[in-house]
C-alpha cells in the first residue's frame, strides 16, 4: 500500500508540472477478451478508447466531451515456453481526419519473483495512412504487479499495477519519442476476470521544438479470459 501511495504521489507531482505545458485530460475506457485457439495459440480482442473533457491549447474551459479515439485490435499469440509469448496483430483507428490501420508485432516475457511479478514486453508497429508515409514504432514497457495482501495474488484480492513504457517513432525521416506511465489499483475477481483503475499519464513530442505535450487519462478496464 505505500508504495502504491508513492506511486499517486509521483503522478499528482508531475499532473502539477504539467499544468505549464500543453495538457489533456480525459477518461479512457478499455476491456479485453482472450480465449484458448489451440493448445499454445490464444486469440485477444480488445477496445480501447479515449475521451477528451480539457485542452489547455484549445481552452476548453468549458470542459466539452471530445471523442479523441477508439481502438480495435486483435492478437494471435504463441506461447513459446510458460513465460515467453509472441503476438502478432491487428488495429483499426477510429479519430477525427482519418482512420489508420496498424499492424503489429511483439514478444512479452514474464518474470516471477517471490512476491511480486514483472513484464517485459518488446513491441513494433506500423500505421498505414491514406495521405501521409508509414509510420514506424519501436516500444518497451516493463511493468510490476504487487500484491496488496499476503505474498501472492488469490481470488478476491487487490494488487498494484505499475508500467512504464518508453516509444521510438519515425516517419518520413523525421523521428521522435514518447513515454507512457501508469499505476492502477487491480480487483483479481478470479482466473479469468479482473478489473483495474488509475491513472495514464503520456508526454510525448520530446523531439519537436514548442510542441511538447501531456496527456493524462483516468483509465479503467475489465478483463476477460474465457
Amino acid at each position: 500500500m505505500r508504495i502504491y501511495i508513492y506511486s499517486i504521489g509521483l503522478l499528482f507531482f508531475t499532473l502539477s508540472y504539467a499544468q505549464e505545458n500543453q495538457t489533456t485530460f480525459g477518461l479512457f475506457p478499455e476491456a479485453s477478451l482472450s480465449y484458448k485457439l489451440l493448445k499454445n495459440y490464444s486469440i485477444t480482442h480488445k477496445f480501447e478508447s479515449q475521451h477528451g473533457f480539457y485542452d489547455s491549447e484549445n481552452l476548453n474551459e468549458e470542459l466539452e466531451y471530445e471523442h479523441t479515439l477508439t481502438d480495435l485490435q486483435t492478437f494471435i499469440g504463441r506461447r513459446i515456453t510458460p513465460f515467453i509469448k509472441v503476438d502478432i496483430g491487428y488495429q483499426y483507428r477510429i479519430e477525427e481526419g482519418e482512420n489508420t490501420h496498424r499492424t503489429i508485432q511483439q514478444v512479452s516475457i514474464l518474470q516471477r519473483e517471490s512476491h511480486f511479478r514483472i513484464g517485459h514486453r518488446v513491441r513494433i508497429d506500423q500505421t498505414f495512412f491514406n495521405n501521409a508515409s508509414l509510420l514506424f514504432r519501436a516500444r518497451y514497457r516493463l511493468k510490476g504487479q504487487i500484491p496488496l495482501q499476503g505474498e501472492s495474488l488469490d481470488n478476491g484480492e487487490n494488487y498494484l499495477s505499475i508500467s512504464n513504457e518508453l516509444i521510438y517513432m519515425i516517419q518520413s525521416g523525421e523521428d521522435d519519442l514518447e513515454n507512457r506511465l501508469t499505476a492502477a489499483l487491480g480487483f483479481y475477481i478470479d482466473d479469468k476476470n479482473k478489473f483495474e483503475i488509475g491513472l495514464d499519464y503520456r508526454t510525448d513530442d520530446y523531439l519537436v521544438k514548442d510542441r511538447f505535450r501531456h496527456r493524462i487519462w483516468l483509465k479503467f478496464g475489465y478483463y476477460k479470459t474465457l
